[in-house]
């Protein structure tokens, strides 16, 4: 393993080893001791912008230049040099890290802290010479941007090969591939430096006369010494690109890959992440925040009659009184944000839905949901897998944000037989125009359902019980269907207590399923014999034909004084629509798919995104992404058919594309492409060391020599402030 710096022998080490409590809460106090050290102050900081960081006392500049500067973004270092007082630097920095907290307004921030422990570990594993200089080295760069890796593998130095260490990680950052790996060569002892499959070549691993013979003489003696993965990898950091290790070349893929990470602050993705929060933050800044107990939220997985599995969920108020109506102009309105966070279990955020809802009431209206808790109804297209969903209902008359956090599984589709989704209470049904019915919350075959969504359901004797449910089955011709039938045994009663069940027997037709091979079922329960006391009703379903069984519950309490208020006003987004019929909708359920490794899924979800829009050059990137990864070359080039390539498209879809005509024969084609796009972005290094890779196939060593000199200089220096 790497040696550890010996901090012993440092006073300054000691000092900060001692207060790493002040270290994380207190950056500036760490700074006056590190600045002891006289640590070096980044280029990246001092030339990018033309404002010198030697201006900063050390606290700032410590801040600036050893703390945040893998995660802040150009444009928030610029506004941080120019700043004129300590004040103004205070309260930037609190702002900074507080628009990074994965939850705002606590009293701790997970993702600063996290980021201090990162520091803290390459300071301590990647040091050299007992320095305290971890954080800059390449090791240090990454760990402290991706964190840590998911696996490990140590490969000491051999006779003809130097000392690698391989690093893992799969879903680190939406900006990234799903999984991929990060290679460090020990180019002196103790020294590892970052490694580039194009760039620096598998030669570059190797320590005897082999590293003259070029890549090809490099990849054999790699896999005769390390085997064949480690190879595989040495030409290709992302798994499942195909290389060949008899002409052992690279594309441009793993150092575009690369590229992103040094700059990864400054993916757009994470700028326009950034940007929401900060507009939300703003429009809820002078709210009250109120968590737990204050919103009510439910959500169940829905198909819709495509078979596309939804979020369907609610966020209801406890009372009436937690929402506020202005009245203007004699007409009365309200106004609301909804903002909608999904994000892995591992917290890796995915797609975000923000909508802004402002609507007048008649006089009439008011009349009829006063007194009713407010709701608002949605739904989230998620593939099968689980989540972590964040809500916030903010209100902006009465200047209050509610907010809730979820873990979601949302369920596969049966493979044979069918399921049962969870049994959900509800107060009201209603037939709606099927023309809707496929983009309302909480429906289905032209039945629009009011969820109850509440702590405990409590009926009063009389108050009947309603419940529906969703059947899940293998998609068939109705035909198939025809007389048959599933059994549907409800039973309740009070647990433990004899004499009290009672149960009803239904049945369902099954020629009701739709064509995705779905079907909503329920029953209304009367509860007017049922003395006080808890209750548990459980559904029994049953195939006659199969004698498959499954099973459901549901808990709730029959009360003699004031029971659950299931009268409740529910809205949800009139925009709905526009959402489904834009591909939006298709879109984030793609990028879930990828998310969960379901390509298959995310083909048809981002080519139906793209139907819709054929503009949609986020949809487009994507495929481009699973296309190329599967070797689909004709249908890369075939997306790029018609639409212009524009400056907001990024390197990786322009050097997917070009490859793809590369691969398919048509080498001048590619490199035409490549130019075009260097007209619209000058500044990309990636871009002149592939068009330099056509030149060389074309014959022109000379003017690849000039590109590849261009690519390589312009990877050297910082990419310009935004």
């Amino acid at each position: 393993m790497l040696r550890s710096p010996d901090s012993t022998n440092s006073e300054v080490d000691t000092i900060l080893r001692n207060n790493r409590t002040c270290f994380k809460r207190l950056p500036g106090l760490a700074a006056v001791v590190l600045a002891v050290a006289a640590l070096a102050i980044s280029p990246l900081g001092t030339k990018a912008f033309g404002i010198s960081e030697k201006t900063l006392t050390p606290v700032y500049r410590h801040w600036i230049h050893q703390e945040v500067n893998y995660i802040i973004t150009r444009a928030e270092r610029n506004e941080f040099l120019a700043l004129k007082t300590d004040d103004e630097r205070d309260k930037f920095i609190e702002r900074f890290w507080e628009l990074r907290n994965p939850s705002p307004g606590a009293p701790a921030n997970s993702y600063k802290e996290d980021i201090y422990k990162r520091i803290e570990y390459a300071n301590d594993h990647f040091s050299t010479n007992g320095s305290n200089d971890g954080w800059e080295t390449d090791m240090g760069r990454i760990y402290i941007t991706l964190g840590p890796p998911q696996q490990k593998a140590r490969y000491v130095t051999q006779a003809e090969v130097r000392g690698m260490e391989i690093w893992f990680y799969s879903q680190s950052n939406p900006a990234l591939p799903p999984n991929f790996y990060i290679v460090f060569y020990e180019k002196d002892f103790g020294d590892f430096r970052l490694y580039s499959p194009y760039i620096d070549g598998p030669q570059k691993l190797i320590s005897s006369h082999y590293m003259e013979n070029g890549r090809v003489e490099a990849v054999k003696q790699i896999d005769k010494i390390l085997g064949r993965e480690v190879a595989r990898t040495t030409l290709s950091l992302i798994p499942g690109e195909p290389v060949n290790l008899n002409d052992a070349n690279s594309t441009l893929q793993s150092d575009l890959m690369l590229g992103t990470i040094k700059d990864l602050a400054n993916h757009p993705f994470n700028i326009e992440a950034l940007n929401l929060k900060r507009a939300m933050k703003e429009s809820v800044s002078h709210r009250v925040v109120l968590q737990g107990e204050f919103l009510n939220v439910l959500t169940v997985p829905l198909r819709d009659r495509h078979g596309i599995s939804r979020l369907n969920y609610v966020l209801r108020l406890n009372s009436a009184s937690d929402f506020a109506v202005a009245k203007d102009d004699n007409r009365y309105y309200i106004s609301l944000e909804v903002a909608t966070h999904v994000f892995t279990t591992d917290h890796k955020p995915l797609f975000q839905r923000d909508r802004k809802i402002a609507r007048y009431l008649t006089k009439d209206e008011l009349d009829e949901v006063k007194g009713k808790p407010f709701g608002y109804e949605d739904w989230l297209p998620l593939a099968p897998g689980k989540y972590k969903v964040e809500f916030a209902l903010n209100n902006l008359l009465g200047e209050t944000s509610y907010t809730a956090e979820r873990d979601i599984v949302m369920p596969r589709a049966p493979a044979e037989g069918f399921e049962l989704t969870e049994v959900i209470p509800f107060s009201d049904a209603a037939q709606i125009d099927p023309a809707v019915s496929a983009v309302v919350p909480f429906s289905s075959g032209g039945v629009k359902f009011t969820p109850y969504a509440g702590k405990e359901l409590a009926l009063v004797p009389g108050q009947d019980l309603k419940v529906f449910y969703q059947i899940w089955s293998v998609p068939t011709a109705p035909a198939n269907n025809a007389g048959k039938k599933l059994l549907a045994d409800y039973a309740y009663g009070r647990p433990g207590v004899t004499g009290t069940a009672k149960s009803i027997h239904d049945e369902a037709a099954k020629d009701q399923f739709d064509e995705s091979g779905s079907m909503v079922s329920g029953k209304k329960l009367s509860t007017l014999d049922l003395e006080p006391g808890n209750y548990r009703m459980a559904l029994t379903l049953t195939d006659p034909e199969t004698r498959e069984k499954r099973f459901g519950s549901l808990a709730f309490h029959v009360v003699t004084d004031s029971g659950s208020q299931l009268d409740a006003w529910d809205i949800y987004d009139d925009k709905l629509v526009e959402y489904v019929n834009k591909g939006e909708a298709d879109y984030d359920f793609g990028v879930t798919c990828l998310a969960q490794d379901d390509k298959p899924g995310a083909t048809k979800a981002l080519q139906d995104a793209l139907k819709k829009n054929p503009k949609n050059d986020l949809a487009r990137a994507r495929l481009v992404d699973v296309y190329f990864s599967q070797q689909a070359y004709d249908k890369v080039i075939e997306l790029y058919s018609q639409p212009a390539l524009t400056p907001t498209t990024d390197d990786q879809t322009i050097i997917s594309l070009s490859d793809s005509f590369d691969k398919t024969g048509n080498t001048k084609k590619a490199a035409d492409i490549v130019e075009s796009a260097i007209a619209l972005k000058p500044q990309s290094g990636p871009l002149y060391l592939a068009l330099a890779s056509y030149y060389t196939r074309l014959g022109n060593a000379q003017k690849a020599g000039e590109l590849e000199r261009k690519g390589k200089s312009l990877l050297a220096t910082p990419p310009p402030s935004l």
